[in-house]
């Protein structure tokens, strides 16, 4: 997938080009993505990124004025211009692609000129004359950027198999890694399933400093208590303008746009502004037939009038489920918690001509009472005590998947890990402490570490064939965010307010998660849930859920989980208890219990050391 990739040598006068070229060849997941590689051995570095290839832009690495600084730009700056007159005075010609403007800025006002980027990026700088390279990270950190550093020698990648090209790198688990995605499903703070790679923190600089042979990291911007907050109306008003530009700034470069749209709110909020300033989009549902998503954004897409498509997701995919398994974890190195049901989906953007795709991420911190496992509840306003709190994330993050119970590693018990998770949980609540109340610092680790660990992986998927924007994760937008009332981001408050500014006839439209219109009061909102539920169960059509994984690893793909689970290159691998497994897949079978994530981070986790390291053991901690 694009990404950047390099080393670098505390020693100079190391030619890295073949070490290089291996890095590049694990990113390249297919034959028309673009090369673009410099080597430089004077002072033992050798880096790279490729890229789409679809959108014309600078070639590079790129280089400041003054040729002091290089590098390579990963991904889209969404405010160029502004950035660009903000150099106007100190550069000339002004530079105008965004690489040069990000490169320029650097080398003439350093970290401070980051503050300012609104964008979805990564990049990899050096500075001949002091041997220093630099990884840049956006704010939200969503484009993952993995690193390793053992004496003598720094490396860098979009992938962890990239970092496969150090022979010192062995692969040793971490306790506290694996303990975070099997008790919560995704990754927090900076740790990976393995002791020595890391990843760049959210508005980062990484600096290796190849002299010293030293890493440190500076973080350019945090996530602050916003000095006042606003009244209710006032958010509105302030939500709704914020949120106009944000999408505006994300759709006005000439690139052939699409929208992955469901029956829910995120992304119908997108097509309402979007739609009101006629910008071209092409939508694109993905769901089971007769699916209550396909129905409601059936109805959006033709009063938008926007060419639409629905992807019809049945059993036919399950036949190749294990080769989207492994496609998947090749995109994500088995760092993400992914069901693998929109793999079939991605080449269908590119037979559109999508360039760019709209997606909805982080709308969520608009109704916090529907953000998965950090859904906010009555007690969350009242918890008063950090046990409280971490108590309360705790039984909502560890709810479906680990039991405590269930001695399933043979390294560590299972108060191991439970000791491993709380502890992560404790250290990524760290910063939070000042802020006013729960529910804002609840709002803070689920933009911080759920959206940067999980969903950002999400996007990798897509991002092997299309650029992905993100209208929602705006700097100025997530600032009035965090200046909303939390009690005002309960429901669809929000949300209903942008759309009756802008595509009013969209309120009329059932939302697929709730089963009722837009600002349906309570009664009518419980009805229509316990109707969905009902129905759902009945099969009757309009009314089937997303997907039904559990049952599929029950029956369609049992040969599957069987096959990779209870085989002896998993059991004797030294990672599991044998009995503990074959427990989970005997219960989860015979409908005793339902393990179906549990199941699937096993699944996941095994297909990752099978693509990683490709042996029959992992070395112990």
């Amino acid at each position: 997938m694009p990404g950047i990739v390099g080393l670098m040598s505390h020693q100079p006068q190391v030619d890295f080009s073949e070490e290089l070229e291996q890095m590049l060849a694990c990113l390249r997941h297919y034959d028309w993505y673009r090369n673009e590689s410099v080597s430089v051995p004077e002072i033992g570095l050798a880096a790279g990124r490729v890229t789409l290839g679809h959108r014309p832009n600078a070639a590079q690495p790129v280089a400041s004025r003054d040729g002091t600084w290089q590098g390579f730009v990963e991904g889209e700056l969404y405010n160029v211009s502004e950035l660009a007159q903000e150099l106007a005075g100190q550069v000339h010609p002004v530079p105008t692609d965004g690489s040069q403007v990000l490169v320029e800025g650097f080398a003439q006002k350093g970290a401070k000129f980051l503050e300012q980027v609104n964008g979805l990026y990564i990049a990899c700088l050096w500075h001949r004359q002091s041997r220093r390279l630099v990884l840049i990270t956006d704010r939200f950190g969503m484009k993952p950027l993995y690193y390793t550093h053992s004496p003598g020698c720094f490396l860098f990648g979009s992938s962890i198999r990239a970092l496969r090209v150090d022979p010192a790198l062995d692969g040793t688990l971490s306790a506290r890694g694996v303990a975070q995605f099997f008790i919560f499903g995704h990754f927090f703070n900076e740790d990976t399933f393995f002791q020595e790679i890391r990843v760049v923190p959210a508005a980062s600089c990484l600096v290796y400093d190849a002299c010293n042979d030293r890493v440190t990291i500076e973080r350019y911007w945090h996530l602050q208590p916003a000095e006042r907050t606003l009244a209710d109306q006032a958010a509105l008003e302030t939500l709704c303008e914020r949120f106009a530009r944000a999408v505006l700034r994300r759709v006005g470069d000439g690139a052939r746009l699409g929208l992955s749209l469901s029956g829910g709110l995120d992304a119908r909020t997108i097509l309402g502004v979007a739609s009101r300033y006629q910008v071209p989009l092409i939508t694109v549902c993905l769901g089971m037939d007769g699916s209550l998503d396909h129905a409601s954004a059936r109805r959006m897409a033709r009063i938008a009038g926007c060419p639409h498509h629905s992807h019809i997701l049945d059993t036919h995919f399950l036949g190749q489920y294990g080769e989207h398994l492994r496609d998947m974890v090749r995109l994500t190195d088995g760092h993400y918690l992914c069901q693998c049901i929109v793999m079939p989906t991605l080449p269908l953007y590119r037979r559109l001509g999508i360039e760019a795709l709209l997606r909805g991420h982080a709308g969520e911190l608009l109704h916090m009472d529907k953000a998965y496992n950090y859904s906010l509840d009555a007690e969350a306003f009242w918890l008063a005590s950090e046990e409280a709190l971490t108590n309360w994330l705790l039984r909502r993050l560890r709810a479906y998947i680990y039991e405590p119970r269930l001695e399933l590693f043979r390294q560590w018990s299972a108060a191991e890990i439970e000791a491993e998770a709380r502890d992560s949980l404790r250290q990524a609540l760290a910063p939070t402490q000042a802020w006013p109340s729960a529910a804002q610092r609840i709002a803070h680790v689920f933009l911080t570490q759920r959206l940067r660990r999980e969903t950002a992986l999400s996007l990798v998927e897509f991002q092997s064939l299309v650029e992905v924007r993100l209208p929602y994760l705006d700097n100025d937008f997530i600032a009035a965010v965090f200046a909303t009332p939390p009690e005002l981001k309960r429901g669809d408050r929000i949300q209903a307010f942008i759309l009756q500014r802008f595509r009013p006839e969209f309120l009329e439209i059932v939302n697929a998660n709730t089963g009722t219109v837009l600002g349906a009061g309570r009664l009518r909102r419980t009805l229509a849930r316990i109707k969905l539920k009902v129905l759902a169960k009945l099969g009757v059509k309009g009314y089937q859920p997303y997907e039904r994984l559990g049952l599929w690893l029950r029956r369609e793909l049992r040969p599957l989980v069987e096959g990779m689970l209870l085989g002896e290159r998993c059991l004797d691998r030294g990672i599991f208890e044998p009995d503990a497994v074959r427990r989970v897949v005997h219960d989860h079978m015979e409908n005793k219990r339902n393990h179906t994530y549990l199941l699937l981070a096993l699944l996941i986790f095994e297909q990752a050391q099978r693509e990683l390291w490709g042996r029959e053991a992992v070395p112990s901690c």
